[in-house]
């Protein structure tokens, strides 16, 4: 009987080194599992931690362009001397008849003197014309007219005439002298006191600038009438490219406004009414003068001759 207590005490002590050993591991086991949080912590590597990525400085805003203001449109300031005036060249005409009267108030080669000079030209189209020169002023202008070889006559009247062989001058006194001069300068001056000549020179396209008046009716002719502007036409003149205009400008030392009257239908400059202050050189003349021309007939073709005086001229 003596094995049953052996083994009461070998159950006894078994069963009381259980109870140590659990005992033990129950009091370690915070511990180890606190160990091996530890470890964990210290043995886990930290995921990196993500570089922030550096904002992008904002690149700066491009200033607007300021717009500019667009500037008021100029109101259009009328031009003093006139718009162009639109004309027909009185030379696309196939003959003509037209009239001129200078007024002057000045001197005539030093001398003084007061008076008119009217001249009436007549030309067709067989290159033939002649003007008839009259006036209180011819007996001084003649001289200028005809040259050297009329400076002892006092004509009533002079008639020029340019003829295919060249220039005749029909003094009008007690009797008719029909003088056919060889200086070229009688011609030059007579061509420049023709009213075509005269027309010519002061509606040139260099010149002629002008406001529109309106229309009117001119020895029952419709026309245009404009008003040129006297400064303007002089400076206009006196920097013409034509050799003619250019010497009557510079001669003058003042214009006024002038008067245009312009066909309507036809396109030709009928009439003009222009004055001036200055030397007028045809006439070697100094002072204040005008100029009136007018248009008498156009196309008419009126037959010009010599007369029997100039049968036998004075050659001179």
């Amino acid at each position: 009987m003596k094995t049953k207590p052996q083994r009461r005490y070998i159950v006894i002590g078994v069963s009381w080194f259980i109870a140590v050993l659990l005992a033990a591991c129950g009091s370690s086991a915070p511990a180890s599992t606190a160990a091996s949080v530890a470890v964990q912590q210290a043995t886990s590597t930290s995921a990196p931690t993500n570089t922030p990525t550096a904002t992008a400085t904002p690149k700066p805003t491009n200033t607007p362009t300021r717009t500019p203001t667009p500037s008021p449109t100029p109101t259009a300031t009328p031009n003093p001397a006139g718009e162009p005036i639109p004309l027909k060249p009185l030379t696309d005409l196939t003959s003509l008849n037209a009239t001129v009267k200078i007024s002057a108030n000045g001197t005539l080669n030093g001398k003084p003197v007061q008076g008119e000079l009217d001249a009436d030209l007549t030309a067709n189209n067989q290159k033939k014309s002649q003007i008839v020169v009259t006036g209180d002023l011819l007996g001084d202008a003649v001289v200028q007219i005809g040259g050297s070889a009329v400076s002892l006559f006092r004509p009533s009247q002079a008639t020029v005439y340019t003829m295919p062989d060249g220039t005749y001058i029909v003094l009008k006194g007690l009797f008719d002298v029909c003088i056919k001069p060889k200086d070229s300068k009688a011609t030059e001056t007579m061509s420049q006191l023709s009213p075509q000549s005269l027309m010519t020179m002061l509606t040139g396209s260099d010149v002629a600038r002008g406001k529109l008046v309106g229309e009117e009716t001119l020895n029952g002719t419709t026309v245009e009438h404009y008003v040129i502007n006297g400064p303007a036409f002089l400076a206009a003149a006196q920097q013409s490219t034509d050799p003619n205009v250019r010497t009557f400008g510079e001669a003058l030392r003042s214009a006024d406004e002038a008067d245009l009257y312009v066909d309507s239908a036809g396109g030709y400059p009928v009439a003009f009414r222009g004055s001036y202050s200055g030397a007028f050189e045809p006439l070697k003349f100094d002072g204040d003068f005008s100029v009136q021309i007018d248009l008498t007939g156009v196309n008419e073709n009126t037959p010009v001759s010599l007369p029997k005086a100039c049968n036998n001229p004075i050659s001179r």
